[in-house]
């Protein structure tokens, strides 16, 4: 089985650049079961926005989704948008979802920083899908143009509690008249995860890591946020610096010489473009870096940035657990 040591990640970098409190996460099977979705209840035929009330349209046929979690919960019902912005790499969707866009959806300019309202109004949608990042000045524009559907914020006690971004798939479910298959593929997630923990055998437990290799600083994913609770889904934990992080990472906290703190079983380096895939190689040859027990034991893998360190959704879950099992299970990095 292929390992990914110093030497291969200098290959690598050289030849394949890469375009809620939660507490004490149980390694143990998630129920799939209905009892998931007590208490959620919506109003038929509208929807309570962070930003108030809308009235939602009847069977919406114009739909565009204005961030990577909306996409995501929409392409899972098997809905295709007319348009939607693009991911982190600034061109297209995330990479996991480029396959399940429509060809002929349109990619409207701007996303989470100047998003062009022109576009939007071209496009002439009768349902606007939005996440909670947008301001209300702009809610209150787009609103001029269609009726902007954003999940409102759901808090979640454990992994074995209903995700904030699993509420999500299910409030657009009940926006787009697909309750039930929202449902449904939320508890397909969970039960692949389960799966997973199923054959993990003697990797059954052991613990994950997942960074972004910045230049400046190592970027280190909270196992409170969704990377953390798919592979809590799927039997891994984390280490002492990520089980208790507040979600969703380090942010600059960790410096170069902190590089102790991944110490794990496996690390999973989430690298959004050339930069980090560069910058991974000089951690490989950092001595400090060397110490830790993934190191040592070529336990290193090269994952997706776009993907493990800024996606959320059913879909994102699935893709990380093919990552998974690919990785852990099978070996195959």
């Amino acid at each position: 089985m292929p390992r990914l040591n110093r030497r291969s990640f200098a290959a690598l970098a050289a030849a394949t650049p890469l375009a809620v409190q939660m507490r004490g996460f149980a390694q143990t099977p998630v129920s799939a079961s209905d009892d998931l979705f007590a208490g959620i209840e919506f109003t038929p035929g509208e929807y309570e926005t962070p930003f108030g009330v809308i009235t939602l349209p009847e069977n919406p046929q114009r739909i565009i989704t204005l961030d990577d979690g909306p996409l995501d919960a929409v392409l899972a019902l098997g809905v295709n948008p007319i348009g939607y912005t693009a991911s982190s790499n600034g061109e297209t969707a995330a990479a996991y979802l480029v396959d399940k866009v429509p060809a002929d959806a349109t990619i409207v300019p701007g996303g989470w920083e100047e998003l062009s309202i022109e576009a939007v109004i071209a496009l002439e949608p009768d349902l606007i899908i939005d996440s909670r990042y947008r301001s209300e000045e702009e809610v209150a524009l787009l609103s001029e143009i269609a009726p902007v559907m954003i999940a409102i914020e759901a808090d979640a006690a454990d992994p074995a509690t209903l995700q904030w971004w699993e509420y999500e798939q299910l409030a657009i479910g009940h926006a787009l008249g697909k309750l039930e298959e929202a449902k449904q593929v939320v508890l397909d997630l969970r039960a692949r995860g389960t799966e997973i923990q199923t054959a993990a055998g003697e990797h059954a437990g052991e613990s994950v890591v997942v960074f972004r290799p910045q230049p400046e600083f190592p970027v280190i994913m909270s196992h409170q946020w969704i990377t953390g609770v798919v592979l809590t889904w799927c039997g891994f934990t984390g280490n002492d610096l990520t089980n208790p992080m507040e979600p969703p990472h380090s942010g600059r906290s960790i410096s170069l010489e902190m590089h102790n703190l991944l110490d794990a079983d496996w690390l999973f380096a989430a690298a959004r473009n050339a930069e980090m895939t560069a910058a991974l190689v000089t951690y490989m040859e950092n001595v400090a870096f060397q110490t830790i027990k993934a190191v040592q034991n070529e336990q290193v893998a090269l994952v997706a940035g776009d993907l493990w360190s800024g996606a959320t959704g059913v879909l994102a879950g699935h893709a990380m657990m093919d990552d998974v099992q690919r990785i852990i299970i099978d070996g195959d990095f």
